[in-house]
């Protein structure tokens, strides 16, 4: 990856700056009385001969160090404990945990080790559905987290899909990581699966404009009485929400909440 560029102005820039630059321009911020602009080191004469055609000044120039973005926020993640499973965002061996299930998640492209208030939900609802011996369909399913610890509470099958190419491939890693077997993950939306699809529990930790459209073809795979567990909503909006799972024909018969997300257990009317 070629090292960013940061250009320095006059704060007064900031309005002229996204004409002048157009899709040359990667990111800025105005701290301390000066705005600062990041380009691509490939990128940053053009930026400066556009900048100063557009009659605005470069104050100074500086290459910014090459970094792990990855590797820091990993750094930063801490192992989560939610119910009998440990969610650790770090690849290594696992450490004591008592009775609880250490699942290795290593921060990759893929959402989902944890680190994030609605997977944490989605676990504890997915945990409180009892998830033993039924057949389960995580929608969305990011680094697998879900699928994986479906599969480890003793569902008799678990299958993942997400819109993100990476998503499968990162899934599978997990659960090979994590001696994780019963599993498919695949990159795919919801019409991939065939028209005679059921599922006893469906997870979806998806925002809410994401999952409500996909909420009666959600139901359609539940057989009567199957349970879908969701996270990911805005706590701000459940009553608009709950009446979308109504209106799916789901029953909601648990709530959750951890900072400003929702989290829902349905059942299919």
């Amino acid at each position: 990856m070629p090292a960013a560029i940061r250009l320095d102005l006059d704060p007064a820039s900031e309005p002229a700056l996204e004409e002048s630059l157009g899709e040359l321009l990667a990111s800025w911020s105005v701290r301390d009385g000066r705005l600062s602009v990041w380009v691509s080191e490939e990128d940053a004469g053009a930026a400066e001969e556009l900048l100063a055609a557009a009659g605005l000044e470069v104050l100074a120039r500086e290459v910014e160090p090459e970094r792990d973005w990855v590797a820091e926020a990993a750094a930063l993640q801490r192992p989560v404990a939610v119910g009998r499973f440990v969610l650790d965002p770090h690849d290594r061996m696992p450490e004591g945990v008592g009775a609880r299930r250490r699942l290795r998640l290593p921060a990759e492209r893929a959402f989902g080790t944890g680190s994030h208030e609605s997977t944490r939900l989605a676990l504890r609802l997915l945990l409180a559905a009892d998830p033993a011996g039924r057949s389960v369909l995580d929608v969305g399913t990011g680094a697998g987290t879900l699928a994986l610890a479906a599969r480890a509470a003793g569902a008799r099958r678990a299958v993942g899909f997400d819109l993100d190419l990476d998503a499968p491939f990162v899934a599978r890693r997990n659960a090979f990581r994590n001696g994780v077997n019963g599993c498919a993950f695949w990159a795919g939306l919801l019409p991939s699966l065939t028209a005679h699809a059921r599922f006893d529990l469906v997870v979806a930790n998806m925002l809410q404009e994401e999952v409500a459209p996909l909420l009666p073809g959600l139901a359609a795979i539940l057989p009567p009485g199957g349970t879908l567990v969701t996270a990911g909503q805005l706590a701000a909006r459940e009553e608009e929400f709950l009446a979308r799972l109504v209106d799916a024909g789901l029953r909601p018969r648990r709530l959750a909440s951890e900072g400003e997300w929702l989290g829902t257990l349905s059942d299919r009317a």
